[in-house]
Parts: structure tokens; C-alpha cells; sequence
């Protein structure tokens, strides 16, 4: 199968690895020429040009590894060299501020989006090698226009990529979901390592405070996009967040010893219950 991946950024990159060792056969394209000089000099593709219209017609799956709002302008731009035999899918990371528009193109090409839920704290192809799909989800983001077979081919691609777990999703909840699980959690990572005013708190961290504030490390382009894009569900799920700190606040202020008991035994069970 052949497989373009348009942006050979970290994402990008650690795709067109695992999947030329996978077999396929993988072309690449990015406005960065030496990103490109990169992946063929390593291996990590088969051909590479910053024109991709040069693999568009004869690549079976093409991967946008875009940033969201790059991507129905890369669509018009190039719409004339799809064909109805390919897969087009992104891995953007919110999916309502563009699938619907991309959907209404009518491309002859059939599009499906998904989102590995797998990273670093890093950025550029160099580093795509150390990333690790192993233990994560894959989520196939699917609309009422999503066709199966599609589907099913964008399962098999999750599986070559080597990720634990693959679902699928509707396009809405999805947007939901990752408001809660990885926007709202890299909202409170980033506000409690800028809440420290303390120069020397380096030098007393432990494991907890180590592995909460990794995420911290950001990328600000892509994030201050993505925090946008899906605003209107990140700031419910802060909302809700703000009032459960609240209860463990006024537990506190109350010496109410039993309550805070209570939050966590809450907590607990729920995180067991994760798990499973």
C-alpha cells in the first residue's frame, strides 16, 4: 500500500517510520525541505518533495499531519489530484472545526479522520523514532457521511502502526472527550507550573509533581489552535473542574475533615474503575 504523509513534523515522521518498516511504501511532503532531507536520509520514507502533488495520484492513503486550520486550505489546493480509489485522514487532535467543511468538498476521494492520542514533548522529525504508540488509543473520528470500508481500512493502518487500543468515535463526542482528557489536563498542567513563584522549586520535586507538569512542556503554535478550535467544551469541562476544587477548597477552610475523605475515596474508586 502506498502512503503519503503530508507535514513530516514529529507525528508525521514517527508515522512514515513505523509504517516503511511496516512495508508500505511512503512518500513524504513538507514545506521544510530539510525535514524532508531528513526522512529520506534515514530511511523514513521511500521519495520526498515539498510538491506533494507529485504523490498525490498514487498514494492509496494520504495522512494529513496538518495543523487544523491548514487543512481545507491544503484540500482545495490540491482537490483536482484526488481520485475516488483513496483514503484521505488527519490527525488533528480537534475535529468539528473543519471535518464538516472538508466533508462538504465533495472530493472524489473518501475522508475519515482519526486521532492518535500518543506524543512527546517535542517537536520535529528528528525525535519521530522515540515516540510510542504502543500503549496508546487510536480514535477513528467518524460523521454520518463516513464510509465502512474506509473504516476498516483506517483500523488495519492503527494496527501497522502498532497502537494498544483502537476505537471508534463520532466526530461530537470525540471533540467532547478530548476537551476533558487532554485539553483540560494540559490547561491545569501549564497553570500550576506558572502559579510557582518559588525559583528553588526545582530542586524539591518529587515523582507527583514531576509526572503532572510534563505536559507542560508545550508546543504554543499548535496548542493556542487546538484550545480555540474547541473552546466551547474546554471551557465547560473548566468550569466543572474550577467547582470540584472548589469543594475540596471549602473543605479545607472548614477543617471538615470527613469531606475531604470523601473527595477522595471518590477519586479513588473512580480511578480504579479506569483500570479495569
Amino acid at each position: 500500500m502506498k502512503v503519503l504523509i503530508v507535514g513530516l513534523g514529529l507525528m508525521g515522521g514517527a508515522y512514515a517510520y513505523k509504517l516503511k518498516n511496516k512495508g508500505y511504501k511512503v512518500y513524504g511532503t513538507d514545506i521544510n525541505k530539510k525535514s524532508i532531507e531528513y526522512a529520506i536520509f534515514n530511511g523514513f520514507i521511500d521519495d520526498g518533495s515539498a510538491k506533494p502533488e507529485l504523490f498525490i495520484a498514487k498514494s492509496d492513503i494520504i495522512v494529513l499531519a496538518l495543523y487544523p486550520n491548514l487543512i481545507i486550505d491544503f484540500l482545495k489546493k490540491y482537490s483536482k489530484y484526488f481520485n475516488e480509489n483513496q483514503i484521505i485522514t488527519d490527525i488533528s487532535g480537534v475535529k468539528n472545526s473543519f471535518i464538516y467543511e472538508a466533508e462538504k468538498l465533495a472530493l472524489p476521494a473518501s475522508y475519515v479522520s482519526h486521532h492518535p492520542m500518543a506524543g512527546r514533548e517535542k517537536s520535529g522529525v528528528n525525535y519521530s523514532k522515540e515516540v510510542s504508540f504502543k500503549s496508546a488509543n487510536y480514535l477513528i473520528t467518524t460523521t454520518e457521511n463516513s464510509k465502512q470500508y474506509a473504516i476498516e481500512i483506517l483500523k488495519q493502518l492503527g494496527k501497522d502502526l502498532g497502537f494498544g487500543k483502537i476505537h471508534v468515535i463520532d466526530c461530537n463526542k470525540h471533540d467532547n472527550v478530548i476537551g476533558f482528557t487532554s485539553q483540560l489536563t494540559h490547561a491545569i498542567a501549564v497553570s500550576l507550573v506558572n502559579s510557582d513563584k518559588d525559583k528553588d522549586t526545582k530542586y524539591y520535586i518529587g515523582d507527583s509533581y514531576r509526572d503532572l507538569t510534563r505536559i507542560a512542556k508545550i508546543n504554543e503554535v499548535l496548542w493556542s489552535e487546538l484550545f480555540l478550535e474547541n473552546k466551547d467544551n474546554l471551557l465547560n469541562h473548566i468550569e466543572t473542574f474550577e467547582h470540584e476544587l472548589d469543594n475540596l477548597k471549602n473543605a479545607l477552610k472548614n477543617d471538615d475533615r470527613e469531606k475531604l475523605k470523601e473527595i477522595f475515596i471518590n477519586s479513588t474508586m473512580i480511578r480504579k474503575e479506569m483500570d479495569k
